[in-house]
């Protein structure tokens, strides 16, 4: 069964200033108070368990995860023993031709102090093209189960074989029957060094620059944008004003916002970060 987490809308996250280090053209840390934005679950073996979320910084801030997370169960409840193949499905990211591109994740396993020995979560991250179906016999870059849980193992993925695609990140919970839970977090493409306008592929999409942002948030797009609006983690809308191709953000507080986007009869929404 598939669902789609809250925003159906295709999200597309580029940086297009040319800046050193690292830029970030894609980051999900699940910290809105309506769940994940453009992502969908697919619960593959129909128990009607799939990938949720949950704010409970008091038990996973210590492990080193942060905030709000998303998280898969594979635990015995009311005598049904679960043992999950839960697909968590990202937004599809255009990833730029020249540097290659990088992905980063927090991923660790719920521990309870009466669980002996440590529940060991099994899970696996793909990368398919945008339009792929999953079929589950594809080969994962990363599969692994979980040496002990209560910690926050940070993963990195080379994306190199990827360049100049449009992609999406399966992150598949599988192959861990009577176990806890599988926890995922801060979820982050970068790509090292400068990233200029040639390496992107806008077409009809949106590019939302800088993020995170302090002062102004600029717009650009293949089509006329037509209206632009910003949100707080409430859903209350922010007095901010599109002028041109800008947004002036000096007076919102530090967090993070949704921007929304229309362009024609299309509407697209993107997280930004005030810093």
């Amino acid at each position: 069964m598939k669902k789609n987490l809250f925003f159906t809308g295709v999200i597309f996250l580029f940086t297009v200033l040319s800046i050193k280090g690292q830029t970030v053209i894609f980051e999900e840390t699940f910290d809105f108070p309506n769940g994940p934005n453009g992502w969908e679950t697919i619960d593959r073996d129909g128990d009607g368990n799939e990938w949720t979320d949950i704010d409970d910084p008091g038990t996973t801030d210590p492990w080193g995860f942060s905030g709000k997370i998303v998280f898969s169960s594979s635990f015995t409840y009311n005598g049904q023993s679960y043992n999950p193949d839960n697909l968590l499905v990202s937004p599809a990211i255009n990833l730029p031709t020249g540097n290659p591109a990088t992905l980063t994740f927090l991923i660790g396993g719920y521990k309870e102090d009466m669980v002996n020995p440590d529940p060991h979560e099994h899970y696996a991250v793909y990368v398919l093209p945008e339009g792929s179906a999953f079929q589950g016999t594809e080969t994962p870059l990363l599969e692994e189960t979980l040496p002990n849980a209560g910690v926050a193992f940070t993963k990195t993925i080379s994306l190199a074989a990827f360049a100049g695609q449009t992609v999406k990140l399966y992150f598949r919970h599988f192959n861990s029957n009577n176990q806890i839970i599988l926890i995922l977090d801060t979820v982050k493409v970068t790509v090292q060094g400068n990233l200029g306008t040639s390496e992107t592929n806008p077409g009809s999409n949106p590019i939302i620059y800088p993020n995170p942002a302090s002062d102004y948030v600029y717009l650009h797009s293949g089509s006329k944008i037509t209206k632009a609006e910003v949100f707080d983690g409430t859903g209350r809308k922010m007095n901010v004003v599109l002028t041109g191709n800008k947004i002036d953000v000096k007076n919102l507080l530090p967090g993070n916002y949704l921007i929304t986007i229309t362009t024609g009869n299309k509407t697209y929404s993107q997280k930004i970060i005030k810093k």
